[in-house]
Parts: structure tokens; C-alpha cells; sequence
């Protein structure tokens, strides 16, 4: 007998193989557990889907220098309480209780051999579909996502001192728990107040005084105003300033919380500035903040960040004194669309997407090199 296909048999055949999935799904057989684990060869097919997804999808990213110190900082500060409850971390156990998860996540102290830069970049990135590995809450900051790449790189070398050190800060600020959840709670009394941990929160990667390490891993606070630190903080609280390592933090402490710490920072003395630049690029820099680039529709810097537009503008931030790295990445977020920020960010995209890389440059230079705001 020869059963001939048709377009009428075809189509009941789908049906009644999407009917009996239905079925099964409704009939509550297929276990979803997390107890159980996979078969051998489940695990298997979504591991190597996952490997070649990743891989097809890392093809056209190529790693920048990751070598710099302050990547390594910026990285530890995020991974000891967005990465290690989960991961681990030298000289801290995985919590028991994510091990029991499925997939359970990898413990990161080992090496990530199989795994190049631009593939960690995207795991990081985007997560993992179907497992407890969640997105970058700003996929849009790739500076902090290669940050983060350069300290996984270099983990499974470091020595539970050297991790420490770098993840809650030379100053042995108060250090949260990680891995063993609930640990610190117990041998300190209780936790503490929400003012004072969440400026140990804080401090762990900007210091008590606000100055942040001895590189430009972290901008500096100290003597910031009061009022675009806590603008700032507000704006990462509720997502309107983008940035994967700031926002969960701020978004933990409550908006009269994040006032004190901004009054706090607003306090500090601000640090010696660091040695200038040369001298054609500081020429360059100071004509820009003065005189602006007319032609461009670029109006003078200091005409919002001067000493006497701060004095009627608390909101503006001061620029003297910050470090040139961090100011001139600000200026690239802000060309990219990337950055968000407080209620005048619109026209601080605007005037930044006419400035060239080497702009962003020479003025980033002078403001670095000025130890009090310019008019």
C-alpha cells in the first residue's frame, strides 16, 4: 500500500503532533525540578549550543588592552557582590544553596581557558538564556563590561589576599558578604545602619575620603557639590544614568540615604591635581573650555562648568581636578548615546557629539590639570 502525501495529510500530521505536545505539557509528566538534573545527553546538547552561540556571536568583537591596573579594580568592585554569591571567589566557598541550582553556575577561581576575551565579553554582556546568568543591566557599557572581562581573566591566579585587597579597597573599608551570605551579619551584631553601610558600600572602590585608589579606576568625589552628587546617585537609582556597576548599588539605599552619602563625599577635601600634560594639548584644552568651537555650535566649557556658573548652578558638576581618563570617557559615553545621566544630560549629549576624539582629548587634559574651577 502507498500512502501519498498531500498538503491536507501533512497538515493533519503537524496537528496532531502539536496536539500531543500540548498533551504532554498538560498531562504534567515532564519533570522541571531543579533536583534531578538533566540526561547526559540534554546537558550536553544545550552546553554546545551555548558554546557555538557564543562563539558566532564574539566573531566580530576584538579585545582592547586589558592589561591597566584600574580595570582590574573597577572589575573587583562589581564582582565581590554582583558576581561572587554565585561564583565564588579566592578564598570564598560558592553558597551552598546556588550549587543546588541547575545548571549550577561555574565556580570562577578555576581557569577560563576555554573561554577567549571577546567570548567572556559576551556572556557577560548578554548572560545565558534558560540558566541563573543574568544580562549586564547597562549592555550598553562596554568600558565596564571589558573591566569586568579583564578581572575574570585574571582570577583564577589570584591569591585570596590579593582579591581582597582589591575588591573592598587597601583601607579595609567594612566588606560585605559574597559567597557565604549572612556571615558578616552574624559576627559584627546585626547589620548595620543603612547611612553607614551604604557608604562602606561605597568606600570598598571611592575611599572614606573620596580620592577612589592610587590609579583612575574611579572618579573623584571628594569635594564634588552636594547637589550633582546626589542628582548623580539619584539618576543611577532610578536608571535614567546608565552604568551596570552603579546602579545596583545605588538602587539599594533609599533616596535619603543617598543624600547623606552625597553630602558626605560633598565634604572631603579635594586631592593635589595630577601632573599636566603637554603643553600643546593643554593649549588646545583651555581654548576649548574658554572659547568654546563657534563653528561646531560648541559654546565654552567653563560657561556651565567655570567657578561662577558653578556658583549659580550647584547641579553642573565641577570638572577641575578629575581625573582625564574618566573625563574624556565620559565625553565618549556621551557621543555614544550610552551614558544617560541627571536632568541636563539632553544638552550635554548634544554638545559632546560635536567634539572629535581629539578634543574629548586636549580639553579632559586641562580640566585634569586645573586645581580649582576656571572662569
Amino acid at each position: 500500500m502507498i500512502l501519498r502525501l498531500t498538503l491536507r495529510r501533512v497538515g493533519l500530521g503537524l496537528a496532531a503532533l502539536a496536539l500531543g505536545g500540548l498533551l504532554v505539557g498538560w498531562s504534567g509528566v515532564i519533570y522541571v525540578g531543579a533536583s534531578g538534573g538533566h540526561w547526559a545527553a540534554t546537558e550536553w546538547f544545550l552546553h554546545w549550543v551555548m558554546r557555538n552561540s557564543v562563539r558566532t556571536r564574539a566573531l566580530a568583537l576584538e579585545a582592547p588592552d586589558l592589561s591597566r591596573s584600574a580595570l582590574l579594580d573597577r572589575g573587583a568592585g562589581h564582582y565581590a557582590t554582583g558576581c561572587a554569591p554565585c561564583h565564588g571567589a579566592p578564598g570564598e566557598r560558592q553558597n551552598p544553596i546556588v550549587q543546588a541550582s541547575l545548571p549550577p553556575p561555574p565556580e570562577f577561581t578555576r581557569r577560563f581557558d576555554e573561554w577567549t576575551p571577546e567570548e567572556l565579553f559576551r556572556i557577560v554582556q548578554h548572560g545565558v538564556r534558560y540558566s541563573g546568568m543574568p544580562a549586564w543591566v547597562a549592555i550598553e557599557r562596554h568600558d565596564e563590561i571589558w573591566a569586568m572581562v579583564a578581572f575574570l581573566e585574571a582570577l583564577p591566579e589570584m591569591t585570596p589576599e590579593e582579591y581582597r585587597r582589591l575588591a573592598f579597597g587597601p583601607g579595609g573599608a567594612r566588606q560585605p558578604s559574597s559567597g557565604l551570605i549572612g556571615i558578616d551579619a552574624i559576627n559584627t551584631g546585626g547589620p548595620a545602619p543603612p547611612m553607614q553601610e551604604a557608604l562602606a558600600d561605597c568606600a570598598r572602590c571611592h575611599g572614606m575620603d573620596g580620592r577612589g585608589r592610587d590609579n583612575d579606576a574611579f572618579p573623584i568625589l571628594a569635594g564634588q557639590s552636594e547637589a550633582y552628587l546626589r542628582e548623580t546617585l539619584l539618576a543611577f537609582s532610578h536608571g535614567t544614568r546608565h552604568s551596570g556597576m552603579m546602579q545596583p548599588p545605588a538602587a539599594r539605599a533609599d533616596d535619603a540615604v543617598l543624600g547623606e552619602i552625597a553630602g558626605h563625599y560633598a565634604r572631603q577635601p579635594r586631592p593635589p591635581v595630577a601632573a599636566p600634560a603637554e603643553p600643546a594639548l593643554l593649549a588646545e584644552g583651555e581654548r576649548i573650555a574658554r572659547q568654546g568651537i563657534p563653528a561646531e555650535g560648541v559654546p565654552a566649557c567653563l560657561s556651565c562648568h567655570g567657578g561662577a556658573a558653578l556658583a549659580r548652578n550647584p547641579s553642573y558638576p565641577a570638572l577641575h581636578g578629575q581625573h582625564a581618563s574618566y573625563l574624556e570617557n565620559q565625553l565618549v559615553q556621551w557621543q555614544a548615546g550610552t551614558r544617560g545621566g541627571g536632568p541636563y544630560r539632553a544638552l550635554m549629549q548634544t554638545i559632546a557629539g560635536r567634539l572629535t576624539p581629539e578634543q574629548n582629548k586636549a580639553v579632559a587634559a586641562w580640566f585634569a590639570a586645573q586645581d580649582a574651577a576656571r572662569d
